[in-house]
């Protein structure tokens, strides 16, 4: 019975990537040891209402919220189920179907508990599921300590590595920062002068990207405003030099 819900689930999963990668959106995957507080980031992150629960298994489907990153990209953040080592192998399957997202993410987030002497072990042990799953390497990851507002004064090993705290917004800003730069080349930089019977555009602009400037002028509206790479050529007509 659990093989063949897990086939379906798989089926649906499928169909709604399918669907993500039809429309561009790059997807954002949080992984991690269980119990670091994704569900909770998640929620922080993309003001979403996850349940967080603090117990094993607490997020057995993935779960996906909209994100808007500082330069106006939108991305799908997506939870997955929390690691454990050594994991009994009649449930490596059913793992592998729950983590099928991380290994088609356009972004790998690895988190960890600050305030847990065991993070160094949490760190490997989502490598080692990372890779057992076939997780690209070549995926971009940033590493994330979560919960530093339990541990005064904390400071990552590694330099590249943030701490951030979901419960307080420590942090937070810093990270959406660093995810906008990993995907910066999905987005392009524009100086628009769309004419008035051309502003069905303006949602386009809206909806896929962040508008910075915005100015009604004779011959149409102005903009300046940043825009998913993969929607760039239907404003080349409308380009202005300014």
């Amino acid at each position: 019975m659990l093989k063949k819900r897990l086939a379906a689930m798989a089926g649906r999963r499928e169909e709604t990537r399918r669907a993500r990668d039809k429309s561009g959106v790059p997807v954002i995957a949080l992984v991690g040891y269980t119990n670091v507080g994704k569900s909770s980031l998640v929620n922080a992150l993309a003001g979403s209402d996850i349940a967080a629960a603090d117990m094993l298994f607490a997020t057995l489907d993935p779960t996906a919220r909209r994100l808007t990153l500082p330069d106006g990209q939108t991305a799908v953040l997506i939870d997955t189920v929390g690691f454990v080592s050594r994991l009994p192998h009649n449930l490596v399957e059913a793992f592998k179907s729950t983590l099928e997202e991380a290994r088609y993410a356009d972004l790998l987030v690895t988190v960890c508990d600050a305030s847990d002497p065991d993070s160094a072990d949490q760190l490997a042990v989502t490598a080692e599921v990372l890779a057992e799953i076939g997780t690209p390497g070549a995926t971009p990851r940033i590493t994330v300590y979560n919960k530093v507002d339990r541990t005064p004064g904390f400071v990552p090993f590694d330099e590249s590595a943030l701490g951030v705290s979901a419960h307080t917004g420590q942090g937070l800003d810093a990270l959406r920062d660093v995810m906008a730069k990993a995907l910066a080349g999905r987005v392009c930089r524009l100086k628009l002068l769309l004419p008035y019977d051309k502003l069905s555009l303006a949602d386009t602009l809206r909806n896929f990207g962040r508008v910075q400037a915005e100015d009604f002028r004779e011959d149409g509206v102005y903009y300046e405003a940043t825009v998913e790479a993969a929607k760039a050529h239907l404003f080349q007509p409308y380009l202005s030099s300014e």
